[in-house]
């Protein structure tokens, strides 16, 4: 329909994005409107038809700000649809009928390796740029100097017209398709080939083979990940090759763990491994390290309810090889202790060696010092003995020094090619490469991360003291603070704190359910499942449905025409029953039970040995021999809803674990088993 129309020029913005439908409009505009319409009565979004000759497109409006009161400031790609001349006039109606966008169809015109999930993507980068789509059409989204380009296949189920939805504020079902069977190949090729959708969980032991050097161009790391819930105290991961110089381990907190991204990692530890100094190569996992602590504690409050694969309680792992392929063994375990390197032996019939100092037997003395000169050299620097043909070499810049031509190659591309700076940041001046990674990648603010709440792939940006004490990332902290809607009280609530809102709800649930255990109170009938109000003082502890029928207002200290009533309801129900088809009281005839087909001599010793004795307050004189404690069991007849309604409980009480007292106060306030199914859901 159309309300309001308006001639405006038109013109281009530096400050409006080339691909969009958001324009700056005049606040002359809104003005008119809000006299036309009332305020209250406004629709939203606002969204204008334009037309130009014999073209028309959709637009919503970004602002009313424009400089000129008779101009409006459009993108350049609504420009060019309308193929508007330069200060040409165009007409401006407002729509109030264009429906609500339910679900939308799309097909990505190329293969954007970057995105790993639409809906993540479209759901946060969409709204920025457009307030409708129209089917049959070609969405375009420029982004941080990429574009993105898509094909609106079909919009509310319609594909075999044009359909016009707006997207701003409703719920949309989407459905992402490759445009043909190339490119769904490529999809799957490039999501099997992206070592982040394969990451393998190490339990307590693993063996690669062939690991590959990352100096390899096809190279692509195999990355592991450890569950750091399933250990309370310090771990080790040990790394195990036939080759262990020419392997190693980088261990990281996130799943975009890479050679400059990383916590802890073995390619120190060579020196100690060839000194002997220490068996295989191993990282020890602190579990009081700060950034665990937060790590599980972010992990917790995600709580079970929550896709698994984003509770974020992982380590992870890449292990890599640096000239050629080797086979390798990861253990996870126990911290092991540190055991002394063994010192020769120093007997009486043994003596040291002149060249290598070692102590050898008197028997051997003479071979061993014979062969030493021959084949070892000490060096006069260290006073190391060697093998002649070791290309023994000390470093000229520190006092390291080693045997192995590949720990020589290792040391110097690690502690000696600096100073070491940030490649994405240009920051920093670090002695060593691993100092660079360990102490400043981390918290780099070009470092890419996963946000928690829009779920893209983007810098975590430099941090405060407020993203610290949130235990978030800066785009984290200024994304969650986004609103969305609480699905139970429709409370504004920003996303960030949606967790905790949550938890409040749920303490709200436990109190709740608390103070009606605590208040419990149902009817002693066994048939009925009404509650006992705060004022209900019979001392039956029936409810007012079932006392009725028995109540007289007459004066009865010994409670003798109180057992007279109850006699005599229960042998009409005995005898003659209530004559209800629905009736499933076992102490009824209309119910066809068979514990009431018998004689009406023995019907009378079940009243008496059975149902009487059951009733312990009042106490009744046929019980007073029998000093009886605990709560009544009374077996009255009740009607069809009551009856339904306590079919409904005993098939709750076995299908489900909810407590008995919730599942009485759920039948008490709902009509249907679908309002008892969805109030438990709510409060249980």
């Amino acid at each position: 329909m159309d309300v309001v129309a308006f001639q405006l020029r038109v013109d281009s913005s530096t400050k409006l994005p080339a691909y969009s439908d958001k324009a700056i409009l005049p606040p002359s505009v809104l003005s008119q409107i809000i006299d036309i319409i009332p305020e209250s009565q406004l629709p939203h979004p606002l969204i204008f038809e334009i037309t130009c000759g014999s073209r028309t497109t959709y637009i919503g409006v970004k602002e009313f700000s424009a400089r000129e009161e008779d101009t409006a400031y459009l993108p350049s790609s609504v420009l060019t649809k309308l193929d508007v001349q330069d200060q040409k006039e165009v007409t401006f109606k407002l729509r109030t009928d264009i429906p609500k966008a339910n679900s939308l169809r799309i097909r990505p015109t190329q293969l954007y390796t970057n995105i790993t999930n639409w809906k993540y993507f479209l759901e946060n980068k969409l709204n920025q740029f457009y307030t409708t789509l129209t089917s049959k059409e070609s969405l375009v989204i420029e982004d941080e100097a990429l574009r993105y380009e898509l094909l609106i296949e079909e919009i509310n189920g319609e594909s075999a017209k044009s359909v016009t939805a707006c997207i701003i504020d409703t719920d949309i079902v989407l459905d992402v398709v490759p445009i043909n069977d190339k490119l769904a190949c490529d999809q799957i090729k490039e999501f099997d080939s992206n070592p982040h959708n394969n990451i393998v969980e190490i339990e307590t032991e693993l063996q690669a083979e062939g690991l590959k050097s990352f100096l390899d161009p096809k190279f692509v790391p195999a990355i592991y990940k450890i569950d750091l819930s399933k250990y309370k105290h310090d771990f080790q991961i040990s790394l195990n090759s036939s080759t262990l110089y020419n392997v190693d381990l980088i261990v990281g907190m996130d799943k975009f763990i890479n050679l400059e991204s990383f916590k802890w990692t073995t390619m120190s530890q060579d020196f100690d491994v060839e000194n002997g100094t220490q068996e295989c190569k191993k990282v020890i996992v602190n579990m009081k390290d700060d950034e665990i602590t937060n790590k599980l504690h972010r992990a917790a409050e995600q709580g079970e309810d929550d896709d698994y694969d984003e509770i974020d309680k992982w380590i992870y792992i890449i292990a890599f090889s640096w000239n050629t392929p080797s086979d390798i063994k990861l253990v996870v375990g126990d911290v092991k202790e540190k055991h002394d390197i063994e010192e020769d032996t120093v007997t009486d019939d043994s003596k040291p060696c002149v060249n290598c100092h070692k102590h050898i037997s008197l028997a051997k003395i003479i071979l061993h010092e014979t062969f030493c000169l021959r084949n070892n050299i000490k060096c006069e620097v260290c006073g190391q003995v060697n093998s002649k043909k070791t290309n023994h070499w000390h470093c000229d810049q520190c006092s390291f020094y080693t045997n192995d031509a590949l720990i020589q190659q290792k040391h110097i591309q690690l502690y000696h090619q600096g100073p070491y700076k940030c490649g994405q940041c240009h920051t920093g001046n670090y002695s060593t490469f691993i100092d660079l990674v360990t102490q400043h990648k981390g918290d780099c603010p070009q470092k890419l991360h996963e946000c928690r709440f829009c779920h893209l792939i983007v810098p975590q940006e430099e941090s405060t003291y407020q993203d610290k004490f949130a235990n978030l990332t800066h785009h984290e902290n200024q994304c969650g603070n986004k609103t969305s809607e609480c699905y139970k009280c429709n409370k504004p609530i920003r996303t960030k704190d949606l967790k905790k809102h949550m938890k409040m709800h749920d303490l709200d649930k436990q109190s709740f359910r608390d103070f009606n255990k605590i208040t419990f109170r149902r009817c002693s009938n066994v048939n009925c499942i009404k509650l006992l109000g705060p004022h209900t003082n019979n001392e039956l502890e029936l409810c007012d449905l079932c006392f009725g029928p028995i109540y007289v207002n007459q004066h009865d200290p010994t409670h003798i025409k109180l057992q007279q009533r109850i006699e005599r309801k229960y042998m009409l129900q005995l005898t003659k029953g209530c004559n209800n088809s629905w009736c499933n009281n076992p102490y009824c005839q209309s119910s066809n039970s068979e514990s009431v087909k018998k004689p009406f001599k023995e019907l009378l010793q079940i009243l008496t040995t059975k149902l009487l004795p059951a009733i312990h307050q009042p106490p009744l004189p046929i019980n007073s021999k029998l000093h009886l404690l605990g709560p009544n069991r009374i077996w009255f007849c009740v009607n069809e809803s009551i009856t339904k309604k306590k079919l409904w409980l005993d098939m709750l009480q076995e299908e489900t674990s909810h407590d008995t007292s919730l599942l009485h106060k759920s039948l008490n306030e709902c009509h249907t088993l679908s309002e008892v199914t969805e109030w438990l859901q709510q409060h249980s």
